[in-house]
Order: structure tokens, then C-alpha cells, then sequence
């Protein structure tokens, strides 16, 4: 899915993504701004082959102009040039419906929420499991 709409010029946005915390785990942040003014702002980090996105919020008044969608797509093109196997958008309240539909369009997945009723991760699957450990050798944590 190409992330720029008609109500989106690529020419006036600028991304800014910092990673920090070495090459094992990085944490990162991300900020969307327009015209000179920041629209978006996230941060997340990568754990093992899992990127992960979290608390994601866009300013009330650049809302529904697809800023969102294009952050989330522009970092799950990241995360495919990490090689990793999965894109986690954590935490998802399930009231955020227009969140929800966004995470969706990219092929996301709720996975059971942590505490019953409560919020639940969204995930897309960028790797098959056997391709990921092709490539990362046998994953963190599991048996052998």
C-alpha cells in the first residue's frame, strides 16, 4: 500500500525517526511534522525479529489526513528492511475504532488482549517463521 493519499503531499511532510539503545533492542521515536508544525509523534522498539510500535498519537487537528497511515507504512517498510518477521502495534484501545481501521488495511491482526475486555496488540505478519529463523537462526528464548 503506497502511504500518500490526495489529502497528502509528500512534498510537505518530514519524518523523523531516532534510534537509540545500541544495535540489540534499539528503542526508537518517530515524529510526522507538517508545514513546520509536528502532527505525529510515536515511539517504539524492536525486540528479537518483533518491530513494535506504541503509543502513537496524532494532534487532534491533523487527524483523518493520513499521517498516521503514513507513518505506520513508511515504518513497516523499515521493518522489512530489518528482515524482521513481525510489525506489533501495541496496546490498541479497542474504542480507537479509526486506529483499528488503519492497523487493518495492512493486514493486522488483534491478538488476545492481556487482561479480558482490556486492549489488545494488533500485529502483521512480515515473515514466514521458517524464513525468519533462515535468517536470524533460532529465536531468542525458544528450545532446541
Amino acid at each position: 500500500m503506497w502511504p500518500f493519499g490526495k489529502r497528502n503531499d509528500p512534498n510537505k511532510i518530514e519524518i523523523q525517526l531516532a534510534f537509540w539503545g545500541g544495535e540489540l533492542d534499539p528503542s526508537f521515536t518517530v515524529k510526522l511534522l507538517t508545514q513546520g508544525q509536528t502532527a505525529l509523534e510515536a515511539i517504539g522498539f524492536i525486540q528479537g525479529t518483533d518491530f513494535r510500535l506504541g503509543n502513537i498519537k496524532t494532534e487532534p487537528a491533523f487527524r483523518k489526513k493520513g499521517f498516521a497511515t503514513t507513518v505506520v507504512g513508511t515504518l513497516i517498510g523499515l521493518a522489512r528492511a530489518r528482515q524482521c518477521a513481525t510489525f506489533t502495534l501495541e496496546e490498541v484501545s479497542p474504542d480507537n475504532a479509526q486506529a483499528i481501521s488503519i492497523y487493518r488495511r495492512f493486514g493486522a491482526v488483534a491478538l488476545p488482549p492481556k487482561k479480558p475486555g482490556g486492549h489488545a496488540d494488533y500485529q502483521i505478519r512480515l515473515l514466514s517463521t521458517r524464513l525468519s529463523v533462515l535468517l536470524h537462526g533460532q529465536r531468542r528464548g525458544a528450545s532446541k
